[in-house]
């Protein structure tokens, strides 16, 4: 059941701020908890604008069009027996198991059913069937944890004069409470700029943010960015219209407008390659070679970590290149690469943007290319024999751990941060191996040859307004609308609304930073809110830690490393880890205070 309303002045032992995963995993976590150590009864209210449980990413009012980016068997948000907690797991189903259930017991939502009984563990579920498998997930907690649930907004948090927390809603309401967790999942977007001459420019966020239905049909878009943001919108505007993928290729409804493709790299991120159980060699990013990184004083990642990273990836990328030469099965990676042809070497520069230094004499070669590019990226992402370039992409995605012990070790400079993993790191790992699934792919082919997309690649914007390819010189397009698809990176100095932002406004938090490289130089701000590493307590603007406020999950990109993915069974997942530290500290807390608060504004760090 969701109340609509605080009462005036509620007091309560726990706000959750959030009711989407990592929301809901935190409130299974304390109910882990109480009923393991037979605490008393708390009073607890989840604040979720949207569905509580699937919140605004996953709920189930969305298009069916817009799909999950990992397969049925890989998302959960209960724990399971690999997840090495000192509190009880394997609490609830995975959403592989749910389906399975609802697949032979039914379900009151015909496309869930649907779903349930014509899908595989490799499949990819519409994300509001997700929603529905999240709305049951919370109220399976809520029958072991009760707690009330607002369909409103935080909009302030405040200390109080004894020390709790008073919580103020966008509704007017105002609850006051001993603990809060913030769970909020990614930064409102920037607003909409106002309307002036040219095209109309639609501003990043999620999918559904955007007005798509004011885009006439045949009307010219330039759709810029190139990861999942961008295929969602592609489904959007052509199955969400009333297109239609068939065997014999893509069936325009009519309603489509025409779309045009650009993004720095000039082409869109590489299909997802589903190869479970399939492991890369690793010989230089070892467990020891981590944890030595990890205790230096300071470590540039540029200098120090990215050649270990390289190093591997040449490593899969050559094993799968002589995979038939059983000699060279065990080489090291000098001997790899003395013995590989030309044609078959890595320039991993040139993978990474493979519009870099080309030029097409005309619009039509340009096409031609990105097809044989489309064409060869799917079949390599679902070769069950593991072609070089599918090897990179599971090498990347093996060498996270690792790669999140480093980030997160708190000996990196702000340089080295922003240039390092900002700058290079996230977008190297997230267009070779974070794509869409490859059906997506095979869609946009069929839209390729359809007519309705066309790949404009890199683009500059003319002095006239029009946006001119810099890889086929005479292609320029005068767009009536501009896209820009993708989700706002995490950065919470950036102007905008939503509670993360009110608390560094109003100095109940700060933004998190990085030691400057330079001696005597200003630290640097990572884009997260800043909390303390080990407990998600978040810091107050003098330094030290609120007793009794918390922040898990995406707010802290930066704090922590690529906190927008969620758990996958059989992992011992860090989304646990977190929600489970946190849900712990919190019960310290109000136990210690007797469910009263001492003074919020600094404790020792």
């Amino acid at each position: 059941m969701t109340h609509n309303a605080a009462s005036p002045d509620d007091e309560v032992h726990l706000v959750v701020v959030g009711g989407g995963p990592r929301g809901l995993s935190l409130l299974e976590r304390v109910a882990a908890r109480v009923r393991q150590d037979g605490g008393s009864e708390l009073r607890i209210v989840l604040v979720e604008p949207y569905p509580a449980g699937a919140g605004k990413v996953w709920r189930q009012g969305q298009p069916a069009e817009l799909l999950m980016n990992t397969t049925t068997a890989d998302n959960t948000v209960f724990p399971d027996a690999s997840v090495r907690l000192d509190s009880p797991v394997e609490t609830g189903p995975t959403f592989l198991e749910w389906l399975r259930r609802i697949a032979a017991e039914g379900h009151p939502d015909p496309g869930c059913l649907a779903f349930a009984r014509s899908s595989g563990e490799r499949d990819y579920a519409p994300r509001r069937v997700y929603g529905a498998y999240l709305a049951e997930a919370l109220e399976a907690v809520r029958a072991r944890l009760p707690f009330r649930v607002l369909a409103d907004s935080a909009t302030g948090i405040a200390g109080t004069a004894d020390g709790r927390y008073l919580v103020r809603l966008a509704s007017g309401g105002r609850l006051t409470a001993a603990a809060v967790v913030l769970a909020t999942g990614h930064l409102d977007g920037p607003p909409a700029p106002p309307a002036a001459e040219g095209p109309t420019l639609l501003p990043g966020g999620h999918p559904t943010d955007y007005d798509l239905a004011a885009t006439a049909p045949g009307a010219e878009v330039l759709l810029r960015g190139g990861g999942l943001n961008a295929y969602d919108v592609l489904a959007l505007l052509t199955e969400g219209r009333g297109g239609r993928h068939t065997a014999a290729g893509y069936r325009p409804s009519g309603r489509e407008p025409r779309i045009w493709i650009t993004s720095r790299r000039g082409v869109p991120f590489h299909a997802r390659v589903d190869t479970p159980g399939v492991r890369a060699p690793v010989a230089h990013l070892t467990p020891e070679t981590v944890d030595e990184l990890a205790a230096r004083p300071r470590l540039d990642f540029r200098a120090d970590v990215l050649p270990l990273l390289h190093a591997d990836l040449e490593l899969a990328w050559y094993r799968r290149v002589f995979a038939e030469h059983p000699e060279l099965a065990t080489a090291e990676l000098p001997a790899l690469r003395a013995a590989a042809p030309a044609s078959h070497r890595l320039v991993l520069d040139r993978l990474a943007a493979p519009l870099e230094g080309r030029r097409f004499a005309h619009p039509d070669q340009l096409q031609r290319w990105f097809a044989a590019h489309l064409d060869a990226d799917l079949a390599a992402a679902t070769d069950p024999a593991l072609p070089p370039a599918a090897a990179l992409a599971v090498a990347m995605r093996q060498a996270r751990p690792a790669l999140t012990r480093l980030i997160t070790a708190g000996n990196l400079t702000g340089e080295s941060y922003r240039r390092d993993v900002l700058g290079h790191l996230n977008g190297l790992l997230n267009f070779f191996s974070a794509g869409p699934p490859a059906r997506r792919v095979r869609e946009l082919r069929a839209l390729h040859a359809a007519g309705v997309v066309r790949l404009l690649g890199p683009a500059t914007r003319t002095p006239d307004g029009a946006w001119a390819s810099t890889v086929a010189p005479g292609l320029a397009v005068r767009p009536e609308v501009v896209i820009d698809a993708w989700i706002p990176p995490v950065d919470v100095t950036t102007e905008g609304t939503g509670i993360v932002r009110a608390l560094i406004a109003d100095g109940v938090g700060r933004p998190h930073t990085l030691p400057s490289a330079t001696p005597g130089g200003a630290p640097l701000p990572t884009g997260a809110l800043d909390a303390r590493a080990r407990d998600g307590r978040l810091r107050c603007p003098g330094g030290g830690v609120h007793h009794g406020l918390f922040a898990v999950g995406v707010p802290l990109e930066g704090v922590r490393w690529t906190t927008a993915i969620g758990a996958r069974p059989g992992t011992d997942a860090a989304f646990f880890h977190e929600t489970d530290q946190v849900a712990a500290e919190v019960l310290a807390t109000l136990s210690q205070r007797g469910h009263l608060a001492r003074a919020p504004q600094e404790i020792p760090q």
